[in-house]
C-alpha cells in the first residue's frame, strides 16, 4: 500500500521535525514552514501547528494543534473551518500519530486502549442501559478509579447511550423513529436494533465508546448545542437537562472526546479519561466524518416495546393467573413470567491474540485476551468474525445457549513475503502495484505465485526481481542489493546548529524538504550549488563544487550566524542589494534579508532612476524604507 501523504506545517521548523517524527507511522510526512509553501490539494491530511487560517486550497482533513485555549475557541475554530477534524492541545502530543491514523482509516474501528482488555456489553434499552453502567463502575472499582472521576464517567456513558438509543435510530421516512416521544415514554420502548458499549482500563486511563448503526450524527449539531451550551446566560449546573447540557459536560470532563461517523452506516463516540491527570480538562476533540462508498447502509428502525415494558404487560395478567396459582398450576409460570427472556455471554479468545471481532458485522473488540458480549439472546444464531493482519479470516456460526458460552477461534497465517533492500528506503512496486518501501512485509499475495517486485531508490540503479510467494503459513524473506549510480554522487550536508534547510541556490524551497544533517546525491560533473537556511540566522552559502563520477566522502557546510532581519521597502519597484551578503543579491522589493550585526551599504536600483546608496549599522531586526 502507498503511503499516505501527511503535511506537517509549523512556522518553528525544530518543531515540525518533531511532528514528522511524531507522524511517521501514520503516512509519509512533509514539513512545511506554512500551507503556502506546499500544494495541500493532493495530500491525505494536513496537522498545522501555529496560525490555523481557512482556505479553499486544503480538501483534506485538518488537526489543528493549539495551545492549552478555552472551549469555546475551540468550537470557534471548528465552526470556522468545516476541514477540522480534529483539535489537539500542544502540550498533549503523545497521541497524535493514533488520531492520525484514526482520522485515515476508512472505518473507525474498535475500541482500543494499548494491551488493556476490551469489555463489550450489547444495550437494548433503558434497563441494559442500567446494568451496562453497573458493569463498567464495577470495572471502576477494580482498578479504584477516584471519586471524583466516576461522576464524569457515569455522565459520559449515560449520554453517549442514551443519544445512541433515542437520538440516532431513523425510521423508514428518514426520520428519527422517537421524535416527539416523550422522554417518559422512550425509555419504556426500544428499536429492533442494539447499541455497543466497549470500556476499558489501564490504570492510567479509563475509556468508553458507543456504537450505534445508523450514523445519523451531524457536526453540526455537535457544534450547535455545544455553542449553545457556552453562550448560554443560564449556568449549566442550573439548567434542565437536554438541550446539548450533557454533551457539554462530556467535553467539559474528559481528556479525549471523539465522534466518529459513517453517513448511513455507523457513529461511535469515545470519552477517554486521564485518570493521572490533576484535573479534568480536555486534551483532544474529534469529529470526523469517513467515506461510505461500497459500504451497506443500515436499515430502518421499528419501535418495540421494551423488555420490562412487556414484564409489566404481563404483570397485568397476574390477577388471572393468580386464579391458576390456587389451583397449583401458576406457581411454576408466574416466576418464569416474570425472569424475562433467558440472556446469555458470549467469551471468545483468538489462536494467536489481537484479533478483531465481529458479531454480526457488529465491532465487539480486540481479543488481546477473553473478550467477552453480554445481553445476548438464546437460541439465536450469530455470525462470529475474526480478522488479523497476516491470517485468514475465521468465521463461526453460533447457536448460543442461557449463561457464559467460550469460543477459541484459530486463525491460519498466510504466506509472509518479506523484502528488504540495502541500503533499506527503497520503494517497492509488485505487479505494477505499488506497496510501500524497504523493510516491508507483504501478505496479500497469492500463495505459491510468481510476482514481478521493483525496488527504486534514489541515488541507485532499480533492480528488478522475479519471487516466488511462499505457500500458506510460511515466510520467505527477500533481501535485494542496490547499486549506488555512476551518473549520482552522494554528498553529505552539516551545520551548526544542525536543522538547517538544504536549498539548491536559485531554486524555491519544495515540498520535499531536507534538514541538515542530510545526504543528498547530485549529478557527477556538474557545478552544484547549494545554500542552507535557518530562521534568525544568516544564510550559509555553499562554495560552487563540482564533484567527479565515484567520489565519496564529500562534506559541505559549516556554522550558521545569528543574525538580524533587514526589511526592504521602497514606494517604487525596484530590486535591492546588500553589501557582503551574497544571498542578497538583486532581491525583489519588497523583500527580507538575514545579515549578521555589522554595517553595510544597500543600493537600490529602479528603471529610469538613479542608483540609490544608503548605509545601515545592524544591531536588531529593522524595517528600512527607500
Amino acid at each position: 500500500m502507498c503511503a499516505r501523504r501527511i503535511i506537517a506545517v509549523s512556522p518553528d521548523p525544530a518543531f515540525a521535525s518533531r511532528l514528522a517524527g511524531l507522524l511517521a507511522s501514520a503516512g509519509t510526512v512533509e514539513r512545511v514552514g506554512a500551507l503556502a509553501d506546499v500544494d495541500p490539494s493532493t495530500a491525505a491530511l494536513c496537522v498545522i501547528h501555529g496560525p490555523v487560517t481557512p482556505t479553499d486550497a486544503v480538501r483534506c482533513p485538518v488537526i489543528a494543534i493549539m495551545s492549552r485555549v478555552s472551549l469555546a475557541d475551540i468550537v470557534a475554530l471548528l465552526q470556522a473551518w468545516d476541514r477540522v477534524v480534529g483539535i489537539v492541545i500542544l502540550e498533549e502530543l503523545d497521541e497524535l500519530a493514533d488520531l492520525a491514523t484514526r482520522v485515515l482509516k476508512t472505518d473507525p474501528g474498535p475500541l482500543v486502549l494499548g494491551t488493556a482488555d476490551i469489555h463489550t456489553a450489547i444495550v437494548h434499552d433503558y434497563d441494559d442501559k442500567a446494568r451496562c453502567l453497573g458493569a463498567v463502575m464495577a470495572l471502576a472499582d477494580v482498578h479504584g478509579v477516584a471519586r471524583n472521576y466516576r461522576a464524569p464517567i457515569e455522565q459520559c456513558l449515560d449520554e453517549m447511550v442514551m443519544n445512541a438509543l433515542y437520538d440516532a435510530p431513523i425510521g423508514p421516512t428518514g426520520q428519527p423513529v422517537f421524535a416527539g416521544v416523550p422522554a417518559r415514554i422512550r425509555i419504556n420502548q426500544r428499536t429492533d436494533h442494539a447499541v455497543t458499549v466497549q470500556y476499558a482500563c489501564d490504570g492510567t486511563r479509563f475509556a468508553i465508546s458507543v456504537r450505534d448503526d445508523f450514523g445519523a450524527l451531524q457536526r453540526a449539531t455537535v457544534l450547535h448545542f455545544l455553542h449553545k451550551s457556552l453562550i448560554s446566560e443560564v449556568g449549566v449546573d442550573r439548567r434542565a437537562a437536554g438541550a446539548g447540557l450533557g454533551l457539554y459536560l462530556m467535553v467539559s470532563s474528559a481528556t479525549r472526546v471523539g465522534f466518529h461517523v459513517v453517513p448511513g452506516v455507523v457513529t461511535i463516540a469515545t470519552c477517554v479519561f486521564d485518570l493521572a491527570a490533576p484535573r479534568l480538562q480536555l486534551a483532544e476533540l474529534e469529529l470526523v466524518r469517513h467515506d461510505a462508498t461500497g459500504r451497506t447502509l443500515t436499515r430502518p428502525a421499528r419501535r418495540l416495546a421494551s423488555a420490562a415494558q412487556r414484564r409489566r404487560t404481563l404483570l397485568r395478567a397476574i390477577a388471572v393467573l393468580g386464579v391458576l396459582a390456587v389451583l397449583g398450576i401458576g406457581i411454576a409460570i408466574v416466576p418464569r413470567l416474570l425472569a424475562g427472556p433467558p440472556i446469555a455471554q458470549l467469551v471468545v479468545t483468538t489462536v494467536p491474540p489481537g484479533a478483531a471481532l465481529e458479531l454480526d458485522g457488529r465491532s465487539v473488540g480486540i481479543a488481546n485476551g477473553p473478550v467477552a458480549v453480554a445481553a445476548l439472546e438464546v437460541d439465536r444464531s450469530y455470525t462470529l468474525e475474526a480478522r488479523l493482519d497476516g491470517h485468514e479470516p475465521a468465521r463461526r456460526q453460533v447457536t448460543l445457549h442461557e449463561g457464559d458460552n467460550a469460543l477459541a477461534l484459530k486463525l491460519a497465517p498466510l504466506g509472509r513475503l518479506q523484502l528488504d533492500s540495502s541500503p533499506p528506503g527503497a520503494t517497492v512496486v509488485i505487479d505494477g502495484k505499488p506497496y510501500g518501501s524497504t523493510p516491508l512485509v507483504v501478505t496479500t499475495l497469492v500463495p505459491g505465485s510468481t510476482v514481478t517486485v521493483m525496488f527504486e531508490r534514489a541515488g541507485h540503479r532499480p533492480a528488478r526481481a522475479r519471487i516466488q510467494v511462499p505457500p500458506k503459513g510460511e515466510l520467505k524473506r527477500f533481501v535485494q542489493p542496490l547499486e549506488v549510480s555512476d551518473q549520482l554522487v552522494r554528498v553529505r550536508f552539516v551545520s551548526t546548529p544542525p536543522g538547517a534547510e538544504v536549498v539548491r541556490t536559485g531554486q524555491l524551497s519544495t515540498t520535499d524538504r531536507t534538514y541538515t544533517p542530510a545526504e543528498l546525491f547530485v549529478e557527477a560533473g556538474q557545478v552544484q550549488r547549494f545554500t542552507l537556511t535557518m530562521p534568525k540566522h544568516v544564510p550559509l552559502v555553499v562554495e560552487p563544487f563540482t564533484p567527479a563520477r565515484g567520489a565519496t566522502d564529500l562534506e559541505k557546510g559549516g556554522p550558521l550566524v545569528p543574525g538580524f532581519t533587514l526589511r526592504l521597502e521602497a514606494a517604487q519597484p525596484g530590486k535591492a542589494t546588500v553589501s557582503r551578503a551574497p544571498h542578497c543579491r538583486e532581491l525583489a522589493l519588497p523583500a527580507d534579508c538575514t545579515v549578521a550585526p555589522g554595517t553595510y551599504v544597500i543600493e537600490l536600483h529602479r528603471p529610469g532612476a538613479a542608483t540609490v546608496t544608503r548605509a545601515v549599522t545592524v544591531d536588531a531586526d529593522a524595517v528600512i524604507r527607500f
